[in-house]
C-alpha cells in the first residue's frame, strides 16, 4: 500500500455505472466467442448486477480506507487484520507500503474520506468470479503524517486547515498554528482520483487485488 496521501491526480465528477468495452476470452480461445463477450455470458448477467457491484465495491473501499487510516495511526507496525481484504499478491504491497511508517518513524492523524466514486466496470470472468474496477475521489487533505513523539494538532489546526488564508483567528492561534506546521518530517495529503480494482468469488466477498492513481484529465474538486 502507498499511502493515499502521497498520491497526486484528478477526477471529473463521478456518477453512474458504465458497461466496460473490453472482450473476455474462454480458456484455449484466441479470440473471444459470441457467446463470451463481456455482457453477453451465457444465461446472462444477475438481476441488478450493476446496482450490487456499485454497493458491494463501495463497502469495501470504505472498509479499506478505514482499516489503513486505523493502522497508519498507530505507526504501521499491526497490519495484519488488512489481508482479510486484500488479495493475497496484494497484501506484500500493503506490508510494504505500511513498513514505510515504521522504518521512519511515522505515524497518522486524521480520517480519509471519499468524496466521488464510480463504477468503471463490473463483470464476470470466464473464471466464473467477479472483478470490479472502479474510480475513487480519496481525500486526504484532513490527514497529517507527523513523527510517532510528534504532539497531537492543536484545536486551530483542524478549525482552518486547509484553508488557512481564511484564518481569521488572533496572533496566539497563528502562533499555535505555525508551531505545528514546522515541524520536521510533518505533510498531509490532498484529494486524489485512484483507481482500485475488486475481485472475489461472489459480489458479497470482495477483496481489493490492486490499486493505482488515475492519470485521466478529470478534477476531484
Amino acid at each position: 500500500m502507498k499511502p493515499l496521501l502521497l498520491t497526486g491526480l484528478a477526477l471529473v465528477t463521478l456518477t453512474g455505472c458504465q458497461t466496460p468495452e473490453t472482450n473476455t476470452v474462454a480458456p484455449g480461445q484466441a479470440t473471444p466467442s459470441s457467446e463470451i463477450l463481456l455482457g453477453h455470458i451465457p444465461g446472462g448477467l444477475p438481476s441488478g448486477f450493476y446496482d450490487h457491484a456499485d454497493t458491494n465495491a463501495r463497502a469495501a473501499l470504505v472498509r479499506y480506507i478505514e482499516l489503513s487510516d486505523q493502522i497508519t495511526a498507530t505507526g504501521g507496525s499491526e497490519p495484519q487484520a488488512m489481508s482479510a481484504l486484500v488479495g493475497s499478491d496484494w497484501w506484500l504491497a500493503e506490508q510494504e507500503g505500511f513498513a514505510y511508517f515504521v522504518d521512519t518513524g511515522l505515524r497518522t492523524v486524521g480520517t480519509s474520506e471519499i468524496s466521488k466514486f464510480l463504477v468503471q466496470s463490473a463483470r464476470l470472468t470466464s473464471q466464473g468470479t467477479v472483478e470490479v474496477g472502479v474510480i475513487a475521489c480519496v481525500d486526504t487533505t484532513g490527514v497529517f503524517v507527523l513523527p510517532l513523539e510528534a504532539d497531537e494538532p492543536p484545536e486551530e489546526i483542524w478549525q482552518w486547515h486547509p484553508d488557512y488564508e481564511d484564518f481569521e483567528g488572533d496572533a496566539a492561534q497563528w502562533a499555535a498554528l505555525e508551531a505545528f506546521l514546522e515541524q520536521p518530517q510533518l505533510s498531509w495529503g490532498s484529494q486524489d482520483a485512484v483507481v482500485f480494482w475488486f475481485e472475489g468469488p461472489t459480489l458479497d466477498s470482495l477483496v481489493l487485488t490492486r490499486s493505482e492513481p488515475w492519470w485521466g484529465v478529470y478534477p476531484c474538486v
